[in-house]
This record gives C-alpha cells, sequence and structure tokens, in this order.
C-alpha cells in the first residue's frame, strides 16, 4: 500500500486492512455511472450518500467498500451491468434508479496519481472499488460521457 493520504481516511481507518493491501495505483480509462446534468453524488462514495448500516463483524470489507467509488473496467462492462440492474427492477422502481445513478456512463482518464484500486472482478462485470487520494477529484478526469437511453426512453445498443 502506499503512503499517500486517501479521501475519506478517517472514515477507513476504522476498519482492519482497509483499503485491502492487494489495492494498487491504476492508470487507465474507467467507466463510472454517472448524471448528464452535474451531480454532487456522481463521485462520492455510497456511505456518504447515505448513512451505512450499523458495523456487522462480518462485513467489514463491506463497509470499506462503501467509502470507494464504483467503477468498470470497459464500457460494455458498464453498460450490461446497468442494463441487468434497471430491468431487474420493478418498473415503479426504475425512475428512482436512474435518479440514484444517471443515465450516461462518463469516460475517466485515472492515472497513478488519483488513487488505488482492486483487480476488476471477472465475475462481476469488470467492476472495481476505487479510493481516491486526497485532493483528488474523478469529474476533472471525465474525457467523455454516453447516453445510456435513447430520447424514447430506451436503451441505446
Amino acid at each position: 500500500m502506499t503512503s499517500k493520504k486517501l479521501k475519506y481516511q478517517e472514515q477507513l481507518s476504522i476498519y482492519p486492512n482497509c483499503p485491502p493491501a492487494n489495492y494498487s495505483e491504476i492508470e487507465r480509462d474507467a467507466f463510472r455511472w454517472v448524471h448528464a446534468s452535474e451531480n454532487e453524488n456522481d463521485f462520492k462514495p455510497v456511505n456518504l450518500i447515505n448513512d451505512p448500516p450499523q458495523r456487522i463483524l462480518d462485513d467489514t470489507d463491506k463497509m470499506c467498500m462503501g467509502y470507494g467509488l464504483s467503477i468498470f473496467d470497459s464500457f460494455e462492462n458498464a453498460f450490461e451491468k446497468y442494463k441487468k440492474q434497471y430491468t431487474n427492477r420493478r418498473s415503479h422502481l426504475r425512475l428512482g434508479f436512474i435518479l440514484d445513478f444517471g443515465e450516461c456512463i462518463a469516460t475517466l482518464q485515472v492515472t497513478y496519481s488519483d488513487g488505488i484500486a482492486a483487480e476488476p472482478s471477472k465475475t462481476n462485470f469488470g467492476h472495481f472499488t476505487f479510493h481516491e487520494y486526497e485532493n483528488v477529484n474523478l469529474r476533472d478526469k471525465v474525457k467523455s460521457l454516453f447516453n445510456i437511453f435513447d430520447p424514447n426512453g430506451r436503451f441505446i445498443n
């Protein structure tokens, strides 16, 4: 692990091995669900958007991940995971999903000086957790935005 200070270090230090020692700096394009219009929660960890659940002794790794950002290793993986999450919801809950997670996929140019990450999951659409370094703003790393839906509300193929 690095000696650079992570954003949310105070919260991360509560959990043992958080983030795990096998996380490393990365340099790559990365993909994240965001809103078309700037939204304060687009680059905020889920545990800071919603009150995190009380600590469950067996799930400290999940609590640790909740202070990182969910990112994908490819556009295709981000799109397919979004489609799966969206379509698995009842129709009356889909608007809430869009309001929470956005309707676009941002392409980010992440560099070694931005933070540390887990290896992309081979079984979860290339998802990985990314912990930013202090004073990094991933909004500044957005290279492009892709709308997930066409004007009629259908997935863009």
